[in-house]
């Protein structure tokens, strides 16, 4: 860099302000003679100025090299030098450390619901608890993957080590593989000796969510990891055994996540030792009443509020509705509901619910003539009916395959099973 004069120095000043480097101009005798408003910022904590300051003593005394980077300059023909800092959290790589990681909380008695299919996994699961097997959660987002994984862990031997969890969808992909295996120093630019994940859950438990976020790539890395149980540092030349539990999750169908190249086969063979397929909440309508009591008065204490009831149309409207962000859907409806309804009222109705919630759940009321009205059958019978028909047809459209019949109808294999049973169908081959 060369200044010609004064007026090219002011200039660079200008510019100098506006980046978010700290940035300090000395003379050759170290003395501090301007510096720009980030290192301002920088130091303004521990002083009030420090122009006229030995550039040394300040760096010794106020930054430091976990800090910040430190990069010194000479500038050509202005008998002057400047120092660049920047913090290192808010470079490319961004300290490993600061990922978040979720610790176990929840047991199984957190899991609310009378659902009989709900019931089921939580016999596996707990089941599972108390072997060293990889367990596979699967399910859609917002049914509570995570809520089983935590219950498995404190349900199991390693329930007093750690429970490392992370969500590979949050971190991007030039970060993951650090993250998870650890990094060496010299292994990028700025990379110091850090543990990955894998490290510090090696006697607990980890938990990897939404694994089919996962490049193929590092998804064969670690497939070679369970398999030796041993991890290499990014950069690093020596192996490091490790031992954790592996839970995983997926927010599809694991079939459907191999058909679409999201999830390799053999990491999958690998990691289902014991699959758990979490029910959405819209196949278990049943368990909205106890989920809804839950809610209000989780939501009611937190927010600091009164005791509130669910009105019955509330929850005719809540059974009919399709809940694509499943029970944690349901809790942020019931937040904002909570949230609105006013200091009189005590009973939640369908007006304190989302807007958009309304008009999805809207029923429009037709009038039909009298001669309609009279001699009809019961409507858990025409119900019955229409949904026998169907079962029927789609079941000889899939030419009496089971699970693809399910697929089609959105429905899980075992309720497409009682289904058949209850209206005594038979499929012929």
């Amino acid at each position: 860099m060369t200044l010609n004069n004064n007026a090219d120095i002011e200039m660079y000043k200008e510019i100098l302000n506006e980046i978010a480097e700290g940035v300090i101009i000395y003379n050759n005798t170290g003395v501090i003679s301007w510096c720009n408003n980030a290192a301002n910022l920088i130091f303004s904590k521990k002083v009030k100025s420090i122009i006229g300051e030995n550039i040394e003593g300040v760096l010794a005394n106020h930054i430091f090299e976990k800090e910040y980077d430190v990069k010194k300059k000479w500038l050509d023909s202005a008998d002057a030098s400047v120092v660049f800092i920047k913090k290192l959290e808010n470079n490319g790589h961004r300290e490993l450390n600061n990922v978040p990681v979720r610790r176990a909380s929840h047991n199984f008695e957190d899991i609310i619901g009378h659902n009989q299919s709900l019931c089921d996994i939580k016999i596996l699961a707990k089941r599972a608890a108390f072997t060293q097997s990889p367990v596979l959660i699967y399910g859609e987002t917002g049914t509570g993957k995570e809520l089983f994984a935590q219950s498995i862990h404190n349900a199991s031997c390693r329930a007093k080590s750690p429970f490392v969890a992370i969500n590979c969808a949050a971190i991007p992909e030039n970060l993951l593989e650090g993250i998870l295996f650890g990094t060496v120093k010299g292994a990028y630019t700025e990379a110091v000796d850090r543990p990955g994940l894998f490290e510090q859950a090696s006697d607990g438990t980890l938990f990897l969510d939404e694994i089919n976020s996962m490049s193929l790539l590092l998804q064969a890395k670690l497939l070679r990891v369970l398999q030796e149980k041993k991890i290499r540092r990014v950069g690093g030349m020596t192996d490091i055994e490790v031992n954790p539990r592996i839970i995983s999750s997926v927010n599809m169908k694991p079939l459907e996540a191999i058909e679409k190249g999201l999830l390799r086969s053999d990491l999958f063979y690998r990691l289902g030792v014991v699959c758990l397929g979490i029910p959405p909440l819209r196949e278990r309508t049943d368990d909205l009443p106890y989920l809804i009591d839950f809610f209000i008065k989780k939501v009611s204490t937190k927010l600091a509020k009164g005791h509130y009831t669910a009105a019955n149309d509330l929850l005719r409207v809540f059974q009919s509705y399709n809940w694509p962000g499943n029970v944690r859907q349901l809790e942020h409806a019931l937040e904002c509901a909570i949230t609105l309804i006013s200091s009189k009222e005590t009973e939640i109705t369908i007006e304190h619910i989302p807007e958009y919630m309304k008009v999805t759940s809207t029923i429009t009321i037709k009038e039909e003539p009298l001669t309609r009205k009279f001699n009809l059958n019961p409507l858990d019978s025409e119900i019955e009916k229409v949904e026998k028909n169907k079962i029927i047809t789609v079941l000889e459209d899939t030419k009496g395959n089971i699970s693809l019949a399910a697929r089609l109808m959105n429905i899980s294999r075992q309720s497409l099973h009682y289904r058949m049973k209850k209206h005594q169908i038979r499929v012929s081959r």
